[in-house]
C-alpha cells in the first residue's frame, strides 16, 4: 500500500506567493475536515494552494500524500481504477469504488483530486465511499462546484487582494497578494525588475484590471519581455472592452480570464498561433518530437517546430517540466490554454485533421512496443508508454467513442500488456480490450491477440478462469488463421492462468508444452516466459528440473538483452540456488536481480527479491538481518499489493523458514526486527536488500545485533577481489577459477552461457597479467586469508 516516499506531488517551478490567510485557514480546518473542497472559477488558483496545503502536510501522513489529476479523465467509471493507478496501486482489482476502498482501509494518507467540475456526480459518489472506508484518509479537492458529499466543507478560493482604483498612491500597499505575485513573475521574465515609484502607480492599474486572478496575472507579467507596463496596460483595456461587447452574459471575471488569454493569443505570432491550437490535441504534456510528428504541416514546416515552441515557453502559454540536468523534459499547457486552442482548432474545421495524427503517432508508440520487448531498448519504451498514458487514453478514447473504430482501440492497447508488469493502469487497460473485444468480433489478427493481451491482464487480476478462457479463445483463432507465433502466446496464457488453480502438475506440463511451441514458432520471448513459469511451479514442486528450466530462460533473456526477463531469471536462479545450499552465490543473484527491478518500477520485484534475501539470510544463520528482510518486503508489497507475483512467492512453500525465524529469535525480538524493516520505505528497502543501507543495529536493541556466523566470511571474498579492479562478477568467476571449476561449470553455476564464461577469464586474465588460471587460484587463495 502507499507509503511516504511514494507520494507523487508534483514538483513546482515557480515560488508560491501570499494566500497567508486560506493557508492558515486550511491548517485550522484539515485536523477535523475529511474532504476539504476548494471551489472557485477557472484560472483563481485552485491547483496551487491546494498543492501548497498538500506540500506543507507531507510529512503529517504515515501513507503520504498523492495528487490526482482528473482534467483529460472523461469516463466517470474508471475514476477508481485512475485513482488507485496514482496510489501505486499496480495490479490491484480498483474497477469499483468499493474494491479501492477496500486498498484504503486502515491507511493514512492525504488524497488531493484536482479539476473534479465535469464529473461531479461520480467523483462524490467515489469520495463518499473512500471516506466511509477509510477513517484516516482526508481529502482536499478542487471544483468549480460544490460537490454535496456528506461532511464535505467547502472552502471558496477567491482571486487575491488586488488594489483598488479609489486609494490615494500613499495609501496603496505593496504587499497586496497581487501586486507581490505580479512582481515575482515579472522579475523572472524580465530580471532587475523592482516595484518602484516610477511604475507603482501602473503596476497597480494592471493588478486592478485582471481582477486579482493568478493566471490573468501570471500571463500578464511574462508579456514584460516585449512590452512596457504602460503598453501592457492599453492592451488589457482594449482587450476587455472588446470582449465586453460580445459577452454580456458572462460574469465578468470570466471577462476578464477569457481576455487575458485572447490577449496572450493575440501576442503570438501567426505561427505560434497555429501551433498553440494544434498543441491543444495533447493530453497531460507532449515531447517535442511528438509534436514535430503531429503538428507539423501546411502553415507550419518541422523545422520551424522547436524555434516556435520556444516562443510559446517564452510567452507562458506552455511550461517546461523535468529535464534540470539538460536531459528529456516535456512541455504542459494549463487546461483553459488547451480549452482556449480547441475551441480555435474547430472553428477552423482542423480538430478531426489533428485528433488523427495525434491517434496515429500514438498508436505508432503503442506498437513499437512489439519490437522493444524482450530487447534492450524495452526499459525505454516502458518509461515513455508510463510518461504517455493520458495521450494513449485520449487516442483510444478518441477511436472508441468518435470513430467507433474497435479494432483500432485493440491495436492501441494490445501491445501495452508487455509494459503492464512494473506500471500501472492495469485495469483500465482491461476494461479497454474487453470492449472492444464485445464490440468487434471479427475475426483478425489483432482479434487474437487482443484475446492473448485480455488473457494477460485477467492473470494480473488473480482471475485465472476468465484469464484461460480468453487464452483458450485466442489459441483457437490463432491456429484458424495459421498464426503460430500468438498461438504459441496463447499457450504461455494457457500455463499463466493454470497456476492461479493451484495444480502444479498441470501447470508445469502446460508451461512445457508452452515452451515447445514457441521454440517450434520462433517466439523465444514466449519461450523465456514459459521457461520462467515452469522453474517457479517445478522449484514450489521440488521438482529437480527447476534450476534447468531457470538456467534456460536466464541464458534466453541475456542472450537478447532483456532487462525484465533478465531480472526474472536471475530471481528464479537465486531461489534454486538457495534451495540447492549455495547462500552466497543465491545472495548474489537476488541482489543483482533487484536493482533490475527497480528500474522498471515493478515494486513486487523488489518486495519477491526481499523475500528471497530474508530465505538466504535465515540459511546463513543470520536471523535478525532475515527478520528485517521479511519486513522490508512487507514494506514493499504494500506499494504493490499485486496478487500474482504475491501467488508466486506462496507457491514455493517457504511459511516454515518464517515459523523458523521467529523461533529463532523469540516473538519480541522477532517482531522488533520485523517491524524495523516494515517501517522502510520501497527506496529504503531496497537499499537494505543489497546492503547499500547500514545494518538495524543502531535502531534495534543491543541483544539484536545479527549474528555473524563464519560462512559470512566467504561473502567478504568477492568485496575483496572487486577492490583490486575486478568487477564483481569478474570477482564470482575468479573465486570459481580458484575452486578448480572449468568454464563450463562456472557457467552452470552462475547460470550463464559458456561463452559468457569464458569472457569473464579471459578478461580476468588480461587485467591480473596472468597467463594460466592456476595463478588465479593463487592469487585468490592469498587474498581469502582473512584475519579472525
Amino acid at each position: 500500500m502507499p507509503s511516504p516516499d511514494q507520494g507523487n506531488l508534483p514538483a513546482e517551478v515557480t515560488s508560491f506567493v501570499g494566500r497567508k490567510a486560506e493557508l492558515a485557514e486550511a491548517r485550522a480546518l484539515l485536523p477535523t475536515t475529511r474532504l476539504l473542497t476548494m471551489i472557485g472559477s477557472g484560472g483563481v488558483g485552485k491547483t496551487r494552494l491546494a498543492k501548497q496545503i498538500a506540500a506543507e502536510q507531507r510529512h503529517a501522513f504515515r501513507d503520504g500524500v498523492w495528487f490526482v489529476d482528473l482534467t483529460d479523465v472523461t469516463d466517470g467509471d474508471v475514476l477508481p481504477s485512475v485513482i488507485g493507478s496514482r496510489l501505486g496501486l499496480f495490479h490491484v482489482p480498483t474497477a469499483t469504488a468499493g474494491a479501492l476502498a477496500a486498498q484504503l482501509r486502515g491507511q493514512h494518507l492525504m488524497l488531493v483530486v484536482d479539476n473534479c467540475e465535469h464529473l461531479v456526480e461520480p467523483v462524490a459518489v467515489m469520495l463518499h465511499a473512500l471516506l466511509a472506508s477509510a477513517p484516516e484518509l482526508r481529502v482536499v479537492a478542487t471544483s468549480r462546484q460544490v460537490l454535496g458529499v456528506p461532511g464535505e466543507r467547502v472552502f471558496p478560493i477567491l482571486p487575491l487582494e488586488a488594489p483598488q482604483t479609489d486609494e490615494t498612491a500613499a495609501s496603496r500597499d505593496d504587499t497586496a497578494d497581487a501586486v507581490l505575485l505580479f512582481a515575482e513573475r515579472a522579475a523572472a521574465a524580465l530580471p532587475g525588475f523592482t516595484v518602484d515609484h516610477a511604475n507603482r502607480d501602473l503596476l497597480y492599474r494592471i493588478c486592478h484590471r485582471l481582477e486579482g486572478i493568478p493566471l490573468a496575472i501570471e500571463l500578464a507579467a511574462a508579456r514584460l519581455r516585449a512590452f512596457s507596463l504602460e503598453t501592457i496596460l492599453e492592451r488589457l483595456e482594449d482587450s476587455v472592452g472588446a470582449l465586453a461587447s460580445t459577452l454580456r452574459t458572462t460574469p465578468e471575471r470570466h471577462r476578464t480570464l477569457e481576455s487575458t488569454v485572447a490577449w496572450s493569443y493575440g501576442l503570438c505570432s501567426a505561427p505560434e498561433q497555429v501551433l498553440w491550437t494544434r498543441l491543444s490535441v495533447f493530453a497531460d504534456g507532449m515531447t517535442v518530437d511528438a509534436v514535430e510528428d503531429v503538428c507539423s504541416g501546411g502553415a507550419i514546416v518541422r523545422e520551424q517546430i522547436f524555434e516556435l515552441l520556444t516562443g510559446l515557453v517564452d510567452k507562458s502559454i506552455l511550461t517546461r517540466q523535468g529535464g534540470s540536468s539538460g536531459g528529456t523534459s516535456r512541455l504542459t499547457m494549463l487546461g483553459l490554454l488547451r480549452e482556449f486552442g480547441i475551441e480555435r482548432l474547430r472553428d477552423v474545421g482542423e480538430e478531426t485533421q489533428f485528433r488523427r495524427r495525434h491517434l496515429d503517432y500514438f498508436r505508432a508508440l503503442a506498437e513499437r512496443g512489439r519490437t522493444a520487448y524482450f530487447s534492450p531498448r524495452e526499459t525505454e519504451w516502458a518509461r515513455r508508454v508510463r510518461e504517455e498514458h493520458a495521450n494513449l487514453r485520449t487516442a483510444t478514447e478518441y477511436c472508441s467513442a468518435e470513430l467507433h473504430d474497435h479494432a483500432a482501440v485493440m491495436a492501441i492497447v494490445t501491445p501495452l500488456q508487455l509494459y503492464r508488469v512494473g506500471a500501472s493502469y492495469v485495469v483500465e487497460e482491461y476494461r479497454w480490450l474487453a470492449s472492444a473485444l464485445e464490440r468487434d468480433r471479427t475475426p483478425s489478427e489483432i482479434r487474437a491477440r487482443a484475446l492473448v493481451a485480455c488473457s494477460y491482464a485477467a492473470s494480473l487480476l488473480g482471475n485465472g478462469g476468465e484469464a484461460e478462457q480468453r487464452a483458450r479463445e485466442a489459441a483457437d483463432l490463432a491456429d484458424a488463421l495459421a498464426l503460430p507465433g500468438v498461438a504459441a502466446d496463447a499457450a504461455c496464457g494457457i500455463a499463466r492462468a493454470s497456476f492461479h488453480g493451484g495444480d502444479r502438475a498441470r501447470t508445469l506440463r502446460l508451461s512445457e508444452a508452452a515452451v515447445d511451441r514457441c521454440t517450434a514458432s520462433g517466439n523465444l520471448a514466449g519461450a523465456c516466459d514459459a521457461l520462467y513459469r515452469a522453474a517457479v511451479t517445478a522449484l514450489g514442486m521440488r521438482d529437480d528440473r527447476a534450476t534447468e528450466f531457470a538456467r534456460a530462460s536466464l541464458a534466453l533473456a541475456q542472450e537478447h538483452g532483456s532487462p525484465y526477463r533478465i531480472a526474472s531469471g536471475l530471481w528464479i536462479a537465486g531461489l534454486c540456488l538457495w534451495r540447492a545450499g549455495d547462500q552466497q552465490l543465491a545472495s548474489a543473484r537476488l541482489r543483482e536481480a533487484l536493482p533490475l527491478y527497480e528500474a522498471r518500477g515493478f515494486v513486487e520485484g523488489i518486495a519477491m527479491c526481499c523475500e528471497g534475501l530474508a530465505l538466504t539470510a535465515a540459511a546463513l544463520g543470520e536471523v535478525t538481518r532475515a527478520a528485517t528482510l521479511k519486513g522490508a518486503a512487507q514494506a514493499a508489497w504494500r506499494g504493490a499489493a499485486a496478487p500474482f507475483p504475491q501467488a508466486v512467492v506462496r507457491s514455493l512453500g517457504t511459511d516454515t523458514i518464517d515459523d523458523q525465524i521467529r523461533h529463532a529469535l523469540g516473538e519480541a525480538r522477532y517482531r522488533a526486527a520485523f517491524d524495523h524493516g516494515a517501517a522502510f520505505s520501497v527506496a529504503e528497502a531496497a537499499r537494505f536488500a543489497v546492503g547499500d543501507a547500514p545494518e538495524p543495529e543502531g535502531a534495534l536493541p543491543p541483544d539484536l545485533a545479527p549474528i555473524e556466523p563464519s560462512a559470512r566470511r566467504k561473502a567478504d571474498t568477492a568485496g575483496a577481489l572487486v577492490a583490486e579492479n575486478l568487477t564483481r562478477r569478474e570477482a564470482e568467476v575468479a573465486a570459481l577459477i580458484a575452486e578448480g571449476l572449468s568454464n563450463r561449470q562456472i557457467a552452470d553455476r552462475l547460470f550463464i552461457a559458456q561463452r559468457t564464461a569464458e569472457g569473464h577469464v579471459e578478461r580476468i586474465l588480461a587485467k591480473l597479467g596472468f597467463r594460466s588460471r592456476a595463478k588465479v587460484a593463487s592469487w585468490v587463495a592469498k587474498r581469502q586469508r582473512i584475519p579472525d
